[in-house]
């Protein structure tokens, strides 16, 4: 049978008291693995739902701003742009225009944002200009942390006014 060899005097001194011992502090680091977990995991999550908020903050402003640039386009008073040369929003074509956009921004917001939170106000902002303001509650994927009385989301609003210029 052999024998193990006896470790070097200097290793033998490197040793801790502890350790000489009899192992007292073997196995502490375990405890630090799982907590060290924890925090990652709910680190992951509050950047997921940030994430989530910036992206809602986002498809709103860009909803809000392609909105207002075509109503602006399209509710043009064409008879005072022929006969003056003023480029005016029609106010009655605006009407018109109003319900049909309204619908259709908020049935692209619908994924991201609560349902049936989505608010698109569509109003005129001067003779020649069309003010869009969007709001809604956007939803978080992980909702974690900052819950407020329950509710897993966060209101977001956007506002975006298209102007109409003639060049030249």
């Amino acid at each position: 049978m052999r024998t193990r060899p006896k470790p070097p005097a200097i290793a033998v001194a490197l040793r801790s008291p502890a350790t000489q011992a009899g192992d007292v502090e073997r196995g502490s680091a375990l405890l630090l693995v799982p907590v060290g977990v924890l925090i990652v995991v709910l680190l992951a999550g509050i950047t997921v739902d940030s994430a989530a908020v910036f992206l809602a903050q986002r498809e709103a402003s860009a909803a809000a701003s392609s909105l207002a640039n075509d109503l602006v386009s399209l509710a043009l008073d064409e008879a005072a742009l022929r006969h003056h040369g003023i480029y005016r929003v029609d106010a009655s074509r605006l009407r018109q225009l109003t319900a049909g956009s309204q619908r259709m921004a908020q049935e692209r917001l619908s994924a991201i944002f609560e349902p049936g939170s989505v608010s698109v106000t569509i109003t005129a902002a001067g003779p020649s200009a069309v003010r869009v303001s969007v709001s809604g509650s956007a939803r978080r994927i992980i909702g974690l942390i900052g819950n407020v009385n329950g509710r897993s989301s966060r209101p977001v609003s956007a506002e975006a006014v298209g102007r109409a210029r003639l060049s030249g």
